[in-house]
């Protein structure tokens, strides 16, 4: 923990010096004390209004901090304005998001400031709200008969890999979130789940993963069209149509597939 203390005081010494700063936040598990060794730093770099950073910027900021092993920014979860780094010494994974003050507005959480220099930071966490996007109850409705038989076809076709890593999709779409729901946590995928869940939804969910043989994905599929339905009752309030048609249709042709 001390490594983390240590370059958290770098980035407060070195970006507080900055004109174009208005504030240091740390998000992620800082903000639950949950930090250890295992975690990695997400800094909120807080711009002035109509200042963005480019690539080459961000780089310019996260090479102050230590050696970097790798950098490269967020597309891939639709996050340009993020810089995820891997730092040599310490070795460390740390985020960068550079936002500008009016984004402080729409946030998932609340970051924890360690530094700030501008009197509307404190007045923008009072008067708005974090707000953690949840699922879509309908939209997984909609999807999900389709994804079942999605992976039927897969199955039966002898994708066994294709299968398998259709079904750690499903985990951390729908029955990850749907579970963190359930227990009243923040539905991020299935992190964490482990710690959180009730022990005999943990041994539900471990049931949703198989081994790469026919009988153990088919398994696979049917625990997991189980536990969804059983969270789906929870859950799900009337206003929700189930597709009960689609749902039928795509447990038949699920049971009916065989062995090649």
């Amino acid at each position: 923990m001390e490594k983390i203390d240590l370059f958290i005081d770098k980035v407060h010494k070195f970006a507080s010096s900055i004109e174009a700063i208005e504030g240091i936040a740390i998000a992620g598990s800082f903000i639950s004390k949950e930090l250890d060794e295992y975690s990695d730093i997400d800094f909120v770099i807080v711009l002035k209004d109509g200042i963005q950073y480019q690539k080459n910027k961000m780089l310019d900021f996260a090479n102050n901090f230590g050696t970097l092993l790798s950098a490269f920014t967020g597309e891939h979860v639709g996050e340009r304005r993020l810089l995820i780094c891997l730092y040599e010494d310490p070795f460390l994974h740390v985020d960068f998001k550079f936002i500008q003050l009016s984004e402080l507005n729409n946030r998932i959480e609340n970051p924890v400031f360690i530094y700030k220099n501008n009197e509307q930071i404190p007045l923008i966490l009072e008067s708005t709200k974090a707000e953690w996007p949840n699922p879509d109850f309908q939209w997984i409705e909609d999807r999900f008969w389709v994804w079942i038989h999605y992976a039927g076809t897969k199955l039966g076709r002898g994708e066994y890999f294709e299968t398998i890593d259709f079904l750690s999709f499903l985990r951390n779409t729908v029955l990850g979130p749907l579970l963190h729901l359930k227990n009243k946590s923040l539905p991020r995928g299935v992190r964490k789940l482990e710690f959180i869940i009730d022990p005999n939804d943990l041994e539900k969910l471990k049931l949703t993963i198989p081994g790469y043989d026919f009988k153990s994905i088919k398994d696979s599929i049917l625990n997991s069209v189980k536990l969804y339905k059983e969270l789906r009752s929870a859950l799900y309030n009337s206003e929700i149509k189930n597709l009960s048609e689609a749902e039928n249709y795509a447990l038949d042709y699920l049971n009916n597939i065989v062995s090649r």
